[in-house]
């Protein structure tokens, strides 16, 4: 049995806020790293390892800034009346796409920051499985809330 191909969906990009969101997850995880880098060099007393250590986080700061808006870029999702689609990666480019027929079960998930920023993410489970099937991150509220409505869930 083979399924007629299918048509390219139009795509929607994620909301500008998401940028935000992933810039305040670098910062976070790079003030951890220097922060450990700071005690790591004061419990050895060597200035030396401080410097080093705050250029390189620095540095990497600086590349996963570029990162992001590269990631910005690539990131789509699209919904038509067979398929939910989504498309993400800058180096290894990933598609997923469920049929609507699967969906089973939508849920909504928003942490602290999304809530700040005003977002929030939709996770899609479709019928056979226990792991969520595909996820699209840190959309507008009002959108998520449009998308779970045409979905039906």
């Amino acid at each position: 049995m083979t399924e007629e191909p299918r048509p390219s969906i139009a795509t929607t990009p994620l909301p500008p806020g998401i940028r935000t969101f992933w810039r305040v997850m670098a910062l976070v995880q790079a003030g951890i790293v220097a922060i450990a880098a700071i005690v790591l060099g004061v419990v050895v007393e060597s200035t030396i390892l401080i410097v080093v250590a705050i250029v390189v986080v620095a540095v990497f700061l600086g590349l996963r800034w570029w990162v992001i808006d590269l990631d910005y870029a690539r990131w789509r999702w699209g919904v038509d009346d067979r398929w939910v689609e989504r498309r993400s990666g800058v180096i290894i480019r990933t598609t997923q796409v469920v049929p609507r027929s699967r969906v089973q079960t939508l849920t909504t998930r928003t942490g602290p920051i999304d809530r700040w920023l005003g977002l929030s993410s939709i996770v899609i489970h479709t019928a056979g499985t226990h792991t969520p099937n595909l996820v699209i991150p840190h959309l507008e509220a009002e959108a998520a809330e449009r998308l779970r409505e045409e979905l039906g869930a």
